[in-house]
C-alpha cells in the first residue's frame, strides 16, 4: 500500500515524503513534538495515531502524520468556515476532517470542499475511523 504524507508534516516528523508500507505509528517523541507545536489536541487522536497509525485507513480516509494548517492545504484564501480548525485527514475526494478548537474543547469536524459549512462529528474519531 503506498501511503501519502503532507510534506510539511514528514518535513517536521524527519520521515520519507512517501513510505511504502503499512500504516506508519508515531513514536513518544513524535507524539511529544506535535504537543509541542500544537498544544493540547485530543487524546483519542493523538493515541490513535501512535497505537494504530496515520496513513489509509480501513474506512478509506487518509490519517495525516500530524495536523495541518487548511492554508497548507487550501492556501492563504481557505474558507472562512475552517478558520480555527486543524486538518487530520482526508477522504481524498474533498471530504476533510479535522478538529475545531471551541470553548468547549476541541469538536471533531468535517468539511466538504464543494460546500463551505463545517459539519460537526458527534461519533468522534474512532468510531469515524471504523465505519
Amino acid at each position: 500500500m503506498r501511503l501519502r504524507l503532507h510534506y510539511k508534516v514528514a518535513a517536521k516528523l524527519s520521515v520519507n515524503f512517501m513510505v511504502e508500507s503499512e500504516m506508519e505509528r508515531l513514536s513518544y517523541h513524535q507524539v511529544e513534538a506535535i504537543k509541542a507545536e500544537y498544544g493540547l489536541l485530543p487524546e483519542e487522536y493523538l493515541r490513535w495515531l501512535s497505537e494504530r497509525g496515520w496513513g489509509e485507513q480501513e474506512s478509506g480516509i487518509m490519517l495525516y502524520s500530524g495536523p495541518v494548517h487548511p492554508n497548507e492545504i487550501f492556501g492563504e484564501q481557505y474558507p472562512v468556515a475552517l478558520k480555527e480548525v486543524l486538518l487530520v485527514g482526508d477522504d481524498m475526494a474533498g471530504y476533510s476532517i479535522g478538529y475545531r478548537a471551541a470553548n468547549i474543547g476541541w469538536q471533531f469536524v468535517g468539511f466538504d470542499s464543494a460546500g463551505s459549512e463545517l459539519e460537526i462529528i458527534e461519533e468522534g474519531l474512532s468510531a469515524y475511523l471504523k465505519s
